[in-house]
């Protein structure tokens, strides 16, 4: 995170003199480089609001949907910097504070972190008593009543704290898992949750942990790398699971996870690691679901006023945390199911309308440019979200300062005065409709008797489903199995009957009756969780079994999902036609696909053979996820190396006699290739073993060389081209080395030239890396960065590069800064010191005189206000800085990380290091102009030049004779001709502190 905002003066609530107030500022950020951007047309909001805020000005100071409203419900000094929050049984609230964020308690201190446990006792609605139940805590950040007491995460620990005497405050403190990562506060265990199959789940904070049972020496120590956890106090297990939450953790209505990161608000768990761990063979993706792409592609809209440290997180979340789907009853029935993921650095909340999209999710804004809650205090730091008793949604504001976390910091911030700002502060609010009062919560659910308990499971509002569950969970009680299964034989409400079947199941009391009423009922998600509870049922209950194959052709693409990873837990042959039918309907979902895929270790043979039968028609139409089926598939049967199903397969590829049968025939050899490349492997040599023994085989290495033409033919689809080029990888070398070395030189296709490259990386031989340098000035930036990768995929390889760079044939600069730190930090020492010598010596020597003469300025204190005048005159027509200048070179207002030095570089000598996409280049078109630009953008048709002051010119490529680089920056060499040595100190001061400008960022203790 990296946003810094400022404090303005303000003595409202009396806290703080307004001289004292001006050395302060409020950083923004809970989990890493931040985010800020603005609506065109925001909600209407004061122009100007001094932090901090007293309660009630900041309440007036919100901006929340149309038609809600916001209320407090605690603040200071009943909570101070509270960070989660939860209603127990008798309503009373329970509150996490971590005072001592974020460096912790001084060295032989005693931790600051607190549970209170508030109640309204004159039920006005607000918290107005607390009691602290437990302290001494570090950085203990999310709890679960349980019991009495709560489950507390407060790594490297889970606990349990109990109250035993009655007084109010926990004098019992059970270690239940142990082993947790601790570390930075925000990369903590966290959230834990009750999930409906009475497993208690929590994000592990991204930084994992070896875990194991408490007190136990010889327990399994469950490795956390890459996953969350979950554990079962009442049948005492444990184990990992798929996702790895940051700070967040939530559940929608029908047992669907989400987590999120600090860039990424919202993340689906789609599968579990169950069912990809059965199929060795297969090379799964994350069984996380991001549909906005990596982070920062989701844009929010905050009133307040912040920056970010790097221009580029400009307006999207670096902190987004506290993931929580609305599943009260007091809002308007359009938010339910929503998702909602606090922003503390942009000071907001935002909503997204989640909408089934095959396996998984898809979804929106509610309101575009407009966030469901936002404010302009720059103080309001919303970082948790919850669900009460009456209905509402309450939101955790930790109200403070600075909530970045020094790690993310700048270098010159990390010794700010101001990081623990407001620690004495915390606010609790609750977002209520306009014009109902929310009544104070007193459900009083540790007095109801089982019955009760079990009619509460019909709820519309599911905190009082899940504090039901949670109660008849904890006591056992043997009087509740009947009362669940009448629920689950005649509810009228699909969640009644879900929750009972659950707790059944923890019982060990859910036949098979009850299981086939659920698979028959007419809501797809209670289908859905049947097949889930019919899983292990199916090779002992052949009616089960049988229902759930009939589900495989369900109106619902989640139910048949399950389907599909389900009867993969079933052994049999029988398997196949459901899963083709499943596989069939859902092709263009790679869940679905995926789904299938874990279910057949051994049988993807059979299931391609199946699907290629008439009744089923794989290859009746073409189409991108019928084509990705067949390649995932083979890449199975290739990957578990079989003599017979290999055969197999290449019979049934052979047998088509559909039109397009060689797309087909290539997309299944591409995938059995891949597949064995895998497992180290080839194609080639396999076919050629098998030739000898049949004409399948034979046949198949004839269609090698007929991949050549597809490849080449620019009629055909670029989709279809690539496969055919990827299948040249597997060719022998004289069939393949001509036509691509074709590809990458002339095809106007940036696509085709890159799987091109890629295919020529693919064979071993000598020759390929001469075929890949003799083209260098022809590449385009991104055909230029995959040569250079397969350059540094082998040592032969890299001296042929480091020969070629000797040579001046490939200019040091051409290779990225991670290309060039490979190099260099490469263990062959003979490649790594050859690296760093020519590296080095790569600037020209006098480039060398004239930063030697500069570095001067390293020593001179420049004028940063100045200094913006020398970027004004001399750098904005390429470059932008603080909202001045245009944006065609890279981005060089993120300086958190570079030093003076390195800036110093950079300026005077620009063809060191350039990134590939800010290389010049010359086009020569056919009517004789000559144009040098960066290439901006490019496709099949054509391409973009930009060039000084954001000038672009669009060419055809119909009319350009050649495209050449000239293998050096749009930035000219000689800046020092136009600015003197006290001109660059005062431009090097600009560069780096240009956030600091208005004067009210502390950077250290004493400025």
């Amino acid at each position: 995170m990296g946003i810094a905002l400022g404090i303005r003066n303000n003595t409202a609530d009396g806290a703080m003199a307004p001289g004292r107030v001006a050395r302060f500022v409020a950083l923004v950020v809970l989990l890493a480089p931040a985010s800020i951007g603005r609506a065109e047309k925001p909600p209407k909001a004061p122009a100007e609001v001094h932090s901090p805020q007293a309660p009630e000005a900041a309440r007036a100071a919100m901006r929340v949907d149309p038609g809600l409203t916001i209320e407090l419900v605690a603040a200071e000094p009943e909570v101070q910097s509270p960070v989660a929050m939860a209603f127990d049984e008798e309503g009373r609230l329970w509150v996490v504070e971590m005072p001592d964020y974020p460096n912790g308690p001084p060295p032989g201190s005693k931790p600051e972190g607190r549970i209170k446990v508030l109640e309204d006792r004159d039920e006005d609605g607000r918290f107005e008593h607390a009691a602290v139940f437990a302290d001494g805590l570090l950085f203990a950040n999310g709890l679960l009543p349980w019991k009495g007491g709560a489950i507390v995460t407060a790594a490297p620990q889970i606990l349990w704290l109990s109250d035993t005497d009655g007084d109010g405050r926990a004098d019992r403190r059970d270690v239940l898992y142990e082993g947790f990562t601790a570390g930075n506060p925000q990369l903590r265990v966290n959230h834990p949750i009750l999930g409906l199959d009475g497993w208690v789940y929590v994000a592990n904070g991204l930084r994992g942990g070896k875990v194991r049972r408490a007190g136990r020496p010889d327990a399994e120590i469950i490795d956390l790398s890459g996953r969350d956890f979950r554990f079962d106090l009442i049948h005492d297990r444990a184990e990992a699971i798929a996702g790895m939450g940051q700070y967040g953790n939530t559940f929608d209505d029908w047992g669907h996870r989400f987590v999120c990161t600090n860039r990424n608000h919202l993340i689906p768990i789609v599968l579990e690691d169950r069912y990809l761990k059965r199929n060795p063979y297969l090379s799964a993706p994350s069984p996380n679901s991001d549909n906005q792409g990596p982070g920062g592609a989701a844009r929010i809209y905050p009133l307040s006023r912040n920056w970010t440290t790097s221009s580029l997180h400009v307006g999207t979340f670096t902190a987004a945390c506290g993931v929580t789907i609305y599943r009260g009853d007091l809002l308007p029935e359009s938010y339910r199911g929503c998702a909602f993921t606090c922003d503390p650095t942009g000071n907001l909340v935002h909503q997204e309308v989640l909408i089934p999209s095959g396996a998984s999710f898809r979804w929106h804004p509610a309101r575009e440019g407009v966030e469901f809650l936002a404010s302009p205090d720059d103080w309001f730091r919303p970082v948790s979200l919850a669900h009460g008793p009456d209905g509402a949604f309450y939101v955790v504001d930790m109200y403070r300062a600075v909530i970045e976390h020094p790690e993310f910091m700048p270098p010159e911030l990390k010794e700010r005065p101001d990081l623990t700002l407001g620690k004495d502060r915390g606010r609790l609010w609750r977002i209520v409709p306009e014009g109902r009062r929310a009544p104070s919560p007193r459900p009083h659910l540790g007095r109801a008797t089982t019955p009760e308990l079990v009619a509460l499971l019909a709820h519309p509002n599911a905190w009082w489903r899940t504090a039901a569950q949670r109660l008849l969970v904890e006591r056992q009680d043997p009087a509740a199995r009947e009362l669940l299964r009448k629920l689950v034989e005649s509810s009228e409400s699909p969640l009644a009957r879900l929750h009972a079947a659950w707790l059944l199941e923890s019982f060990g009391a859910l036949d098979e009756h009850l299981i086939l009423k659920l698979l028959a009922h007419d809501h797809p998600r209670l289908r859905e969780q049947a097949v889930l509870l019919a899983e292990r049922r199916l090779a002992q209950a052949p009616p089960i079994r049988e229902r759930v194959q009939a589900l495989a052709g369900d109106a619902d693409p989640r139910v048949r999902f399950q389907v599909a990873l389900s009867l993969g837990a079933w052994d049999d042959d029988r398997i196949l036609d459901p899963l083709a039918r499943i596989a069939l309907a859902g092709a263009e979902d790679r869940w679905t696909r995926l789904a299938v895929a874990t279910a057949v270790p051994e049988r993807a043979g059979a299931l391609i053979r199946t699907l290629l039968r008439p009744e089923h028609g794989l290859a009746s139409r073409v189409d991108e996820g019928r084509l990705a089926l067949l390649r995932e598939l083979a890449a199975l049967v290739g990957a578990r190396r079989d003599p017979d199903e290999v055969t197999g397969v290449l019979e049934a590829l052979w047998s088509l006699d559909e039109r397009e049968a060689i797309r087909w025939q290539i997309a299944g050899l591409g995938g059995l290739a891949d597949g064995m490349g895998r497992r180290g492997q080839q194609l080639g040599a396999f076919l050629a073993e098998r030739s000898k023994a049949g004409a399948v085989a034979g046949r198949a290495t004839a269609l090698l060389g007929a991949a050549a033409q597809v490849a080449e033919d620019q009629s055909h689809e670029p989709a279809e081209r690539v496969d055919a080029i990827r299948l040249l990888a597997h060719a022998p070398w004289e069939v393949a080395e001509p036509p691509l070395m074709r590809l990458v030189t002339d095809d106007p296709s940036q696509e085709v030239r890159i799987a091109a490259v890629r295919a020529l990386a693919a064979h071993g031989r000598p020759e390929v890396a001469e075929r890949l340098l003799t083209p260098w000035k022809v590449y385009t930036p991104a055909v230029r960065r995959e040569a250079a990768q397969a350059l540094l995929a082998r040592p032969e390889r890299i001296a042929a590069l480091l020969r070629a760079i000797e040579a001046g044939r490939i200019a040091p600069g051409d290779l990225d800064a991670l290309q060039a730190r490979r190099l260099v930090e490469h263990r062959q020492p003979e490649i790594r010191n050859r690296a760093r010598k020519l590296l080095r010596e790569s600037m020209p020597q006098e480039r060398r005189e004239v930063l030697e003469r500069y570095r001067a300025a390293l020593d001179l204190k420049g004028d940063p206000l100045r200094g913006k005048e020398v970027f004004r005159k001399n750098c904005a027509t390429c470059h932008r800085v603080a909202g001045l200048g245009v944006d065609v070179g890279p981005d060089i207002g993120d300086t958190r990380t570079k030093t003076k030095e390195m800036l110093l570089g950079d300026i005077l000598n620009p063809n060191a290091a350039i990134d590939g996409n800010y290389v010049s280049y010359t086009v020569a078109t056919k009517d004789g102009r000559v144009l040098s630009g960066l290439i901006a953008e490019e496709s099949a048709s054509g391409l973009t030049l930009r060039r000084a002051e954001g000038q672009t010119d669009v060419l055809l490529r119909q009319d350009i004779e050649e495209i050449r680089s000239s293998g050096i920056s749009l930035m000219p060499e000689g800046l020092e001709k136009e600015i003197t040595i006290e001109q660059m100190a005062d431009l090097l001061a600009f560069l780096k502190d240009w956030r600091y400008l208005d004067g009210t960022v502390p950077r250290r203790s004493g400025d």
